[in-house]
């Protein structure tokens, strides 16, 4: 585990396994930590390269307005100071908003990219809805609360995990909370997905592309509403985009179906 500076903040990160270089970019709720299910698989076949990005985890928290153009000049700078030349660039929920953003900006720098737990080039009204409700909440409780972490819950999970955690899941969905992010980082987390639209970008990616999402995902679903584009429409319009959905998931097939996750990740970068 170390950090290193760049475009003026420090960027905790930390490499497991060897290989080809896998670089992992965090949601808007958990950081790295969103991994820790499929990191120990994934490393036994490629190098991982865990991070946090600017605002979250255990790198520095600035106060200013954050957006994917900072994430993703935040990771370009990473990525040269680690003297990574190029590298698989794999994204969770929205982490594949930044990662699709990063593969847009910055293609000679991405070999192949992985869009998990969704993949979304513009919310339609239902994702909006949902987003401008975990501002509200994040607004009058914190982002540290059981408020919101009951929300975040029903919507990242299906009903048979939920069952079967009970309680648990609730106590560490606020651990990881609180050890990964701030109400205004994460309300502008929530914007920035709120405005996202790459629906023009997409076709210009050329690098191949794995699509992934849960067929019970509500918050970044296959098919969004027809003001949207979902994992589907990614998928679909990528020149070289490939579709993998998760029958027994919704939001978080990381944690729902974590061996088959592995074993769809590690089959598409070797082939």
């Amino acid at each position: 585990m170390a950090t290193v500076r760049v475009n003026g903040v420090d960027l905790w990160y930390e490499f497991s396994g060897e290989g080809e270089t896998v670089v992992q970019i965090g949601g808007a709720v958990s950081g790295h930590e969103g991994y820790a299910t499929i990191t120990p698989g994934v490393s036994e076949h490629y190098r991982v390269l865990d991070y946090d990005h600017r605002g979250y985890g255990l790198s520095s928290r600035p106060e200013q307005r954050y957006t994917l153009e900072t994430w993703s000049a935040d990771l370009a700078a990473l990525m040269e100071a680690l003297e990574i030349e190029k590298a698989h660039i794999h994204g969770g929920s929205m982490g594949s908003f930044i990662a699709l953003d990063f593969a847009a900006r910055f293609p000679e720098k991405t070999d192949k990219l992985l869009m998990g737990a969704g993949a979304v080039a513009k919310c339609d009204a239902m994702g909006i809805h949902m987003f401008r409700v975990w501002q509200d909440i994040a607004s009058a409780y914190g982002a540290v609360s059981e408020q919101l972490a009951r929300e975040l819950l029903t919507k990242a999970f299906g009903r048979r995990l939920l069952d079967e955690m009970g309680d648990d899941i609730l106590r560490e969905t606020l651990a990881v909370l609180e050890r990964n992010t701030d109400t205004d980082v994460f309300i502008d987390a929530c914007q920035a997905m709120i405005d996202t639209d790459v629906r023009d970008v997409v076709p210009k990616v050329t690098a191949p592309a794995l699509v992934m999402c849960g067929r019970h995902d509500i918050l970044t679903p296959l098919d969004a509403g027809p003001g949207g584009a979902g994992a589907r429409w990614v998928a679909d319009n990528l020149p070289n985009g490939r579709l993998e959905i998760f029958e027994n998931s919704g939001h978080g097939h990381y944690v729902e179906e974590i061996d088959r996750s592995v074993e769809v990740i590690v089959d598409f970068l070797a082939t």
